[in-house]
């Protein structure tokens, strides 16, 4: 087996797509790419299976130079958005079909689609078509058909996103045990961050031009590198609110359209050096941070807010609030509920606050802001 290995790699049409990108994904890591659609993550992938080629770069598996290779040459295997089912085959046959091209052996050949699909628990359903069969059966086909290639890299392009969410949760359970899997260097690339964060050993995200930020999971929620990323994890989004930054009476507070939020010791001196302890910036507040003052534990500051939406969620609600300048999203308890207008305390965790530059999405305490 073998890790995955692209340097300076370039993709562009009237634009660049991807712009001098460098990534290492190792052997047995299965890495996650999220961000929004339309920025070049297919692209990406698409690069590394053959499909389309370079503007500039390269792209090596266990050490091999496979830029200039034909698909069927590079040992790596993809599993499309769109299934890209045979609608003439049996499941059986599709499964099959990368094991035909290399030409297996009858009885070898059957074994391992048999294993193949039994692990995916669709060994009941080989003698049937595409087309009767559900769109998660579907999906486990097409995985299947990937799996079954043996390869030394697998891209998975958005495998789950057309299901229902029971599907869509039962496979991200199968996509954590699969050892096929987790024994080579694994791409999987969606955007939904609920997935991202289940699934990935490292987690990239992407935006113009390549991978704005890469780290584990903990590493990107809780210390987003740029206001982008902090903005494309985590649900409810992230508050984001305009600032300016003012001292009174020694401390350094951050007001908010009139209400002014007091800044702990350890981000204001590192805001009195970025700039200079004045300035606008750009605040970032998780929802989990604002909750109604009776449902907060430890310090923090309490605003006086009105309900202007309440959703009830089953495991949580979601509240959102005037508070006599900008409005905030907060989290509160499953067991609440709120009428529109009605009178509420919240308690804002000003340590958990992060702070962006207003002009480049920067984030200000360097690696993060908790």
């Amino acid at each position: 087996m073998a890790d995955l290995r692209i340097e300076g790699l370039c993709k562009g049409w009237d634009f660049p797509v991807i712009d001098r990108m460098d990534l290492t994904v190792a052997e047995g890591e299965f890495f996650v790419i999220v961000g929004p659609s339309g920025i070049g993550k297919t692209t990406l992938l698409r690069l590394v299976a053959g499909l389309e080629a370079p503007d500039a770069g390269s792209i090596h598996v266990g050490g091999r130079d496979i830029t200039d290779l034909p698909p069927y040459e590079r040992r790596v295997a993809m599993t499309f958005e769109s299934y890209a089912l045979y609608p003439h085959m049996t499941v059986f046959e599709n499964i099959a079909s990368p094991l035909r091209a290399r030409r297996m052996n009858g009885a070898d050949l059957k074994k391992r689609v048999e294993d193949v699909a039994a692990l995916l628990r669709i060994d009941h359903l080989l003698d049937r078509k595409p087309g009767q069969v559900s769109g998660g059966q579907k999906q486990r086909t097409a995985l299947g058909r990937t799996l079954v290639a043996d390869p030394e890299v697998f891209l998975l392009d958005e495998p789950i996103s057309h299901l229902d969410a029971k599907i869509r949760h039962e496979l991200r359970q199968q996509f954590h045990t699969l050892e096929d899997l987790r024994k080579v260097a694994t791409v999987y690339v969606t955007h939904d961050y609920a997935e991202a964060l289940s699934l990935g050993d490292r987690i990239g995200v992407m935006g113009t031009g390549g991978l704005v930020q890469i780290g584990t999971a903990r590493d990107l929620f809780e210390t987003p590198a740029t206001r982008f990323v902090a903005e494309h994890l985590g649900q409810p989004t992230i508050n984001i609110l305009e600032a300016q930054l003012v001292e009174s009476g020694g401390r350094l507070r951050a007001d908010l359209d009139g209400i002014a939020l007091d800044i702990d010791d350890a981000h204001a001196a590192r805001l009195r050096q970025s700039v200079n302890g004045a300035g606008a910036v750009c605040v970032g507040i998780r929802p989990q941070h604002v909750r109604p003052s009776d449902e907060m534990a430890g310090d923090g500051q309490v605003l006086n807010a009105r309900v202007d939406l309440f959703e009830a969620l089953g495991s949580t609600g979601i509240l959102i609030a005037e508070t006599g300048g900008p409005k905030l999203t907060a989290l509160t308890s499953p067991e609440r509920l709120f009428d529109h207008d009605e009178a509420v305390s919240l308690t804002v965790d000003t340590s958990a606050m992060h702070f962006f530059d207003i002009r480049t999405g920067r984030n200000l305490m360097g690696t993060g802001g908790t």
